[in-house]
């Protein structure tokens, strides 16, 4: 249930973050049809295992990684996701705090740029950074 808290915290900054920009989050609940030469945004929780360190189990760590991807059109010069990454790195830095209905989390780790992939029409360039936080025990 707090993995579902996490994300709901970790979106909730993503989205007005992106509200304020010229760009889209995709988002799997809803539908999504990119336009013709846009950047946009798609977003994926991984989480981790969920864990347990009090002997009376009264609370919960939850943890995972949250992974943005930025989407660009061929042809789209790289510093235009690069920017983007340094205003992600801004916003979800290192303790940055994460809270959402009894999840008390924050951000343990940088956001982190992995591979370019390439394709046809589009490159996609994943960052990911890592959460950790906790909640009473369901």
């Amino acid at each position: 249930m707090s993995h579902a808290l996490a994300r709901k915290a970790i979106e909730a900054k993503l989205m007005a973050w992106a509200s304020v920009r010229p760009i889209r989050v995709a988002n799997f609940e809803e539908g999504f049809e990119a336009e013709s030469g846009e950047t946009y945004l798609r977003a994926f929780q991984l989480p981790a295992s969920t864990t347990c360190r009090y002997l009376g189990g009264e609370a919960y760590e939850y943890s995972g990684v949250y992974q943005v991807s930025i989407i660009c059109p061929a042809g789209q010069v790289m510093g235009t996701a690069e920017a983007i990454i340094d205003e992600l790195s801004g916003l979800f830095r290192i303790d940055t705090p994460l809270s959402r209905n009894g999840f008390e989390g924050m951000v343990v780790e940088p956001v982190e740029q992995g591979p370019t992939i390439t394709e046809p029409s589009v490159y996609t360039v994943p960052v990911s950074f890592t959460y950790l936080g906790q909640a009473e025990a369901p």
